[in-house]
């Protein structure tokens, strides 16, 4: 081994020895409350094992061996691609009892909570699943892991294929239980006796707090504070004294998912099914793994509805955030574009109404005329003049008739005139002589009620 490994696993005295005849220790992996953990080479086969050796004094107890020697068998039968394969077991001639194991690439589950915080609820739920496949087979053969915590679910990275390919894994059923069945007559001797507390605190069931007697349902409790665990960032339960975390197992309800990750899409059924998997009975819960697991399947259809949804709003929000500001502001020049639009309108207009009335006539002609091919009566001729006598200066000669023009033009549009129907008579210069005046026509209605108006 290098000189790196050497010195990095301080004191180790199994560093570099051969265990039983077979196995030589090449690297030290982890340690954990039962035994260490090693990378070794196995002989013949020249192939890696992750070797789990067990602490020196278990060894010494015969009623530890038994245990030991019972379960490690079981454990060798379970094939379930999601549980950890246990490759070999015994005891070396140095009294050290051990598990050759396959060997895993990849991380635990507690290093990536540590790493990343709050899994996407699509990868917690994938990875609950398959803890809960494991569960499936390890119950149906009575055993009961006890212990499901993250540092006990391992996420193995397969070659070649993709991150979100990877294979989870349930290890660690060293101190599982044999539940009380046929498998277990003959074997309470050496079972772990009621009344013992094995286990994390922060993922231990009640009657597992209470020290009573377990089952399966106990393992889907663990699976509910993991899904809790990986949906918030944070186990339902904390605190530093480990007392206070299992009282809080026993009495108090644990807060909602939704609550403490609202920023998460998190559907409410996937919250229920989390609630009732923490239900302090165990009748309340999803009495089978595969229960539990149909049911966590189902919710396929909610939570990509709610992955949808949770994208659909963060992108309009970061639309609103872009495109506010300029929308505002073409707001602002659209209504100064309009205020602007009706002042010269009104000048306009005003203008136009302040022309005289022989203008107003002279067009009024002119549109007549023009329609005058479609209305026979308003083309016939105009009738004869008349003679006007002379006036004295005094005299005031009265405006002739106003023309009854349309009110509507072509167009529709209300037509601005001024009228000098109400206005006072002007007084006119005296003629020295009689003259013609010609009489205004008054010309007659026209069917047709829209008339041509010069800049209309």
């Amino acid at each position: 081994m290098s000189r790196e490994v050497f010195e990095a696993a301080g004191s180790d005295p199994l560093l570099g020895a051969t265990l039983a005849d077979r196995y030589t220790i090449v690297d030290r992996v982890g340690a954990g409350g039962m035994g260490t953990v090693y990378r070794a080479e196995q002989a013949p086969l020249g192939r890696e094992v992750a070797l789990k050796v067990l602490r020196k004094e278990l060894g010494r107890d015969a009623e530890t061996v038994a245990r030991f020697t019972r379960e490690a068998r079981l454990l060798s039968q379970l094939r379930h691609p999601n549980t950890v394969a246990i490759l070999d077991f015994g005891q070396s001639e140095e009294g050290l009892l051990y598990l050759a194991m396959e060997l895993l690439e990849g991380e635990m589950l507690s290093a990536r909570l540590r790493q990343r915080g709050a899994l996407p609820v699509e990868e917690a739920v994938r990875i609950a699943a398959g803890v809960l496949r494991s569960l499936d087979e390890a119950h149906a053969r009575g055993i009961v892991h006890r212990d499901l915590k993250p540092d006990n679910i391992y996420l193995a990275r397969v070659h070649g294929r993709p991150e979100d390919a990877e294979v989870v894994k349930v290890v660690d059923f060293g101190i599982a239980k044999i539940r009380d069945g046929e498998l277990a007559q003959g074997l309470d001797p050496v079972a772990t006796q009621e009344g013992t507390v094995f286990g994390t605190p922060r993922y231990m069931s009640p009657e597992q707090a209470q020290g009573r007697s377990l089952d399966g349902r106990s393992d889907l409790y663990a699976v509910g504070v993991l899904l809790f665990h990986m949906l918030t960032g944070q186990a339902p339960f904390t605190d530093d004294d480990a007392v206070i975390v299992m009282a809080h197992h026993i009495k108090t309800e644990p807060p909602g998912v939704r609550r403490l990750a609202p920023e998460r899409a998190i559907p409410e059924s996937l919250e229920i099914l989390v609630a009732r998997a923490l239900a302090k009975g165990p009748d309340e819960r999803p009495q089978t793994a595969q229960d539990f697991l149909v049911e966590l399947e189902a919710l396929g259809p909610d939570i990509a509805a709610a992955a949808v949804q949770a994208s659909f709003l963060t992108e309009e929000t970061a639309v609103i955030m872009i495109d506010a500001p300029p929308r505002r502001a073409w707001i602002g020049v659209a209504i100064a574009a309009t205020l602007i639009a009706t002042l010269v309108g009104v000048t306009v207009a005003g203008a136009r109404g302040g022309r005289t009335d022989a203008t107003a006539s002279a067009r009024h002609q002119v549109a007549r005329a023009d329609t005058g091919r479609r209305d026979p009566v308003a083309a016939a001729p105009p009738p004869a003049a008349r003679v006007v006598p002379p006036a004295s200066p005094a005299t005031l000669v009265a405006p002739a008739a106003q023309p009854d023009l349309p009110e509507y033009d072509r167009h529709g549009r209300r037509v601005r005139r001024s009228s000098s129907r109400n206005r006072a008579a002007r007084p006119t210069a005296p003629q020295s002589a009689p003259t013609t005046q010609p009489q205004a026509t008054t010309p007659r209605r026209n069917s047709q009620p829209y008339g041509t108006f010069e800049g209309m």
